[in-house]
């Protein structure tokens, strides 16, 4: 697919994403949609990419939906919607879950504007990092809707139901100190972008395949019953002992040198 609507850089094993309508404050168009879903399981079918960055071209991250667009043809609005099976993930709630689903961190670099729909793809990233003058809103109930881009599961996780009812009620727009406050942001830093990079660089140093491990215990089971937990961190840990990037991780710390990971194992 060629990309008209996102940015991709590669940085080594980092991968950075970005919402490319700058003339728009990276309103997302039906377009945008689709290259996210389209980059979204390129990542998840490249072993080599370590992290990935979400960041907005321009200073904003998004205004969010560009309504226009997609009530111009109703057919995008079926599309977007549409599921086969009610506990599936449609197209619209795509774009924020898949990033969970991948086995490797996704952080969001935030400046600007993070409004109704650019905030939902954000919280499907692991980290939020936010400029000391972004602005996060859940704007759907301004516009007569409720939040269906599958936020919701990352809110349930990092805020308490009070506060997470009140800003989506409410259509709150948060500053980052407030949303720092809140847990919707993981911190604040004066460049996002370069400390979401620098981030990525650190986790990078690590076993691929303990990274993978952790995320999906973290995102699968972190709400599950003590017994589900406890099985899956056991299965995840006979994994990785059965692969060569436990077997480099050891010779590193004996000989005391940085370990030369693989690609983390393929049933990641």
């Amino acid at each position: 697919m060629n990309y008209h609507h996102i940015k991709i850089e590669q940085k080594g094993t980092i991968m950075i994403v970005r919402l490319h309508r700058p003339e728009k404050l990276n309103a997302i168009n039906y377009p945008m949609f689709d290259e996210l879903i389209h980059i979204s399981h390129r990542i998840k079918n490249d072993r080599t990419i370590r992290a990935v960055i979400l960041a907005g071209s321009g200073d904003n991250f998004s205004s969010g939906l560009d309504f226009n667009s997609i009530v111009k043809q109703k057919s995008h609005a079926i599309k977007l919607l549409f599921k086969l099976w009610p506990g599936n993930a449609n197209k619209a709630q795509q774009v924020s879950a898949n990033w969970r689903t991948l086995s490797v961190p996704v952080i969001a670099a935030i400046e600007g504007y993070c409004w109704g729909a650019g905030l939902q793809i954000v919280l499907g990233a692991d980290f939020r990092i936010a400029s000391p003058s972004a602005n996060l809103s859940i704007m759907e109930s301004k516009m007569g809707l409720t939040s269906d881009m599958a936020g919701s599961l990352t809110l349930r996780e990092i805020m308490s139901k009070d506060k997470a009812m009140k800003i989506s009620m409410c259509a709150t727009q948060l500053d980052a100190s407030t949303a720092l406050d809140y847990g919707l942001i993981t911190e604040i830093q004066a460049l996002p972008l370069e400390a979401a990079i620098q981030l990525a660089h650190q986790i990078s140093q690590t076993s691929p395949d303990a990274i993978a491990a952790t995320k999906h215990i973290y995102n699968r089971y972190w709400n599950a019953p003590k017994w589900k937990l406890l099985a899956y961190e056991s299965y995840s840990q006979i994994r990785i002992l059965i692969g060569k990037n436990f077997i480099q991780a050891q010779y590193a710390l004996k000989k005391k040198t940085l370990p030369m990971f693989k690609n983390r194992q393929r049933f990641w």
